[in-house]
């Protein structure tokens, strides 16, 4: 499915403001001595940030392998 600019725009708006909520939990996680779970979000936030960069690129992948 190809994206126009504004629904590409939405959607790195999207995924940047989840990377930036799950950066947040991980450093929650983090001040909690919780080292798994800190480590599964950054994970994600690296993985939703990535996911932003690509689209905002007119790029997309179907696995997190594609991404990284």
């Amino acid at each position: 499915m190809k994206l126009n600019q504004t629904e590409r725009d939405a959607v790195v708006k999207y995924r940047l403001e989840k990377a930036n909520k799950t950066l947040a939990e991980a450093i929650s996680n983090i001040e909690n001595c919780c080292w798994h779970t800190a480590a599964n979000r950054l994970y994600y936030a690296c993985f939703y940030a990535s996911c932003a960069a690509l689209i905002h690129n007119g790029l997309s992948t179907r696995t997190h392998n594609g991404v990284f």
